[in-house]
């Protein structure tokens, strides 16, 4: 009987592949798990119109920024915010519906535009998303394609890439059943856009992030 010299570097592969190969499963079937959580979590919060928020909103494009206090208020007929003394402009309003949107600065000018972002980004300057931060505030990816999610094991967004946007959530606070975002940082290229939520309102009930 002949015996075939193996190599010893073939077997040291074969022992490294091993414990690999049998850790497979489980990390798919966790993943699984938490895209499951976060189905479900984004089927009971998406359904919900009736919302506002409180915090501290900073933006910045490497060479300009500020930061001021907001509140963003969405219900069935239209988003209402208001701000103050972001990026140095004094307080001003903002409203959009259906049929456009309606920007009113401190001084009593009143702009109009098409669309929430057409209206920010020709009269404040700002290259910012915020219909689509209207989903990514509340920890849900807006519907349609994205490039990548991070999901932790409660089914909470710790990192999403869509619309070429990354946003990083840094903490959440659970409210009624829902883990709402009360810290997140969204950036691309130049922009960078940064929410410090102090306080969510859920039809009428208010809970304070301290």
């Amino acid at each position: 009987m002949k015996f075939r010299f193996v190599p010893l570097w073939s077997l040291l592969i074969v022992l490294v592949l091993l414990p690999a190969c049998s850790t497979t499963r489980p990390v798919a079937g966790e993943e699984t798990e938490r895209v499951r959580l976060y189905q479900a979590k984004s089927n009971q919060w998406a359904p919900v119109n009736a919302w506002s928020l409180e915090g501290r909103l900073s933006i910045s494009n490497e060479t300009d920024g500020g930061s001021g206090q907001f509140r963003w208020k969405n219900g069935n007929d239209g988003i209402q915010m208001d701000f103050h003394g972001a990026l140095g402009r004094g307080a001003w309003k903002l409203n959009a519906d259906e049929e456009g949107a309606e920007l009113a600065l401190a001084d009593g000018t009143v702009h109009r535009a098409a669309s929430i972002d057409r209206l920010v980004r020709q009269q404040v300057g700002w290259e910012i998303p915020v219909e689509n931060l209207s989903w990514w505030v509340r920890g849900l990816a807006m519907p349609g394609r994205f490039q990548k999610r991070e999901i932790d094991g409660e089914g909470n967004l710790i990192r999403l890439q869509q619309d070429d946007w990354t946003i990083e959530y840094g903490k959440y606070r659970v409210f009624a059943g829902i883990a709402l975002p009360v810290k997140l940082t969204a950036y691309r290229e130049k922009w960078k856009v940064k929410l410090a939520i102090r306080s969510w309102d859920l039809a009428g009930t208010v809970v304070d992030n301290g």
